[in-house]
């Protein structure tokens, strides 16, 4: 496996990277050290890198911009730093652990052992298991991908996906301007942490993203049924609360802005 250590201070890395020699041994192909985000995103954007540990801040930059251009579904990110109030904010990001600095070794086995299980559990192309065991020291060993499946093992994934649907395409409840992923999870009787691994494991996907899509739906059907309706009231009436949010997710979402796609309806129509 190819793993990315993006972190500023050169100290932590080589201790990290240390720390990942002796729990994965020959499981590593290679470990590869970048400080700046836009040379850690020209990795990310080439392929081939397995594992990102990131820390979120990176003289002055924040990881999080990273994240933005390079989504978590893409590459599983496991997050170190010393932030930890940012902890909740790195999972609706979609990474798959936050471990605070200093790094335990105990504790790094751990996220290892996550990774291995999401590796596992999300891709079918994926079926081996590292071939280094991992145990946890002094602790008693979980089994492989229970950590990770802990947070919804007695969750019924149909039976959530449905209600997800519900309130999504029925209740709409994304144009509330004030949802957020405690709020969607508190309907849904979920801790956020498991609605955030439900919607990155199983459906791929950020729940900003996630929202988004529903946002920017419903904005193409009003901009489209009402042609003099004003762009800006559009969107706050899906939800944003912010008109530059509601340009650049449109923007992201369609590769147009809102009057070039009404301009476009218009020009097909004739």
């Amino acid at each position: 496996m190819n793993i990315l250590i993006v972190e500023d201070e050169p100290v932590h890395a080589r201790y990290l990277k240390q720390l990942l020699e002796k729990v994965l041994g020959n499981d590593i192909e290679a470990i590869f050290h970048e400080t700046s985000l836009i040379q850690s995103g020209n990795y990310l954007k080439e392929g081939g890198i397995d594992l990102l540990f990131l820390d979120l801040n990176l003289f002055g930059e924040n990881g999080f911009d990273l994240l933005k251009t390079v989504p978590t579904t893409n590459i599983l990110t496991i997050v170190v730093s010393g932030n930890t109030d940012q902890a909740l904010s790195a999972f609706e990001y979609g990474v798959i652990d936050f471990i605070a600095k200093p790094v335990l070794e105990d504790r790094l086995r751990l996220a290892l052992e996550r990774y291995d299980s999401f590796r596992r559990m999300y891709d079918p192309k994926l079926n081996k298991k590292f071939t280094r065991h991992i145990p946890m020291k002094e602790t008693p060993r979980l089994e492989i991908g229970q950590y990770a499946k802990t947070r919804l093992l007695q969750v019924n994934l149909e039976d959530l996906q449905t209600r997800l649907n519900h309130l999504m395409d029925v209740e709409k409840i994304y144009l509330d301007e004030d949802l957020s992923l405690e709020v969607l999870a508190e309907k849904l009787d979920l801790h956020p942490r498991q609605l955030s691994e439900f919607l990155n494991g199983r459906m791929n996907i950020t729940f900003n993203s996630y929202v988004h899509k529903y946002r920017i739906n419903e904005a193409k059907k009003i901009l489209l049924e009402f042609p003099d309706k004003n762009v800006s009231d559009v969107g706050f009436d899906v939800g944003y609360k912010s008109l530059s949010n509601f340009y650049e997710a449109f923007k992201k979402e369609t590769g147009m802005t809102a009057s070039e796609l009404r301009a476009n309806e218009l020009v097909r129509c004739r």
